[in-house]
């Protein structure tokens, strides 16, 4: 379990109001948020690898992702 402490008000007061004062509401978009920022991390350091030529041509991808769902 892990628990996270809130110390701002504007904070605290801005998160009852979008999710109230269920935990398990909380947690989810907490969760989503996560999930968010890990996909943002993931697009830039694809964007990074593109720009210094470290791509995958498409042919390749495309054949790859096929041949698992084949």
């Amino acid at each position: 379990m892990l628990n996270i402490r809130i110390d701002n008000p504007e904070i605290e007061k801005s998160i009852k109001q979008t999710y109230g004062e269920d935990s398990n509401t909380i947690a989810k978009a907490f969760f989503e948020f996560i999930k968010q920022q890990r996909n943002r991390q993931d697009i830039g350091i694809s964007i990074q690898e593109l720009e210094s030529g470290k791509g995958i041509p498409l042919d390749d991808v495309i054949r790859d992702i096929s041949s698992k769902y084949e």
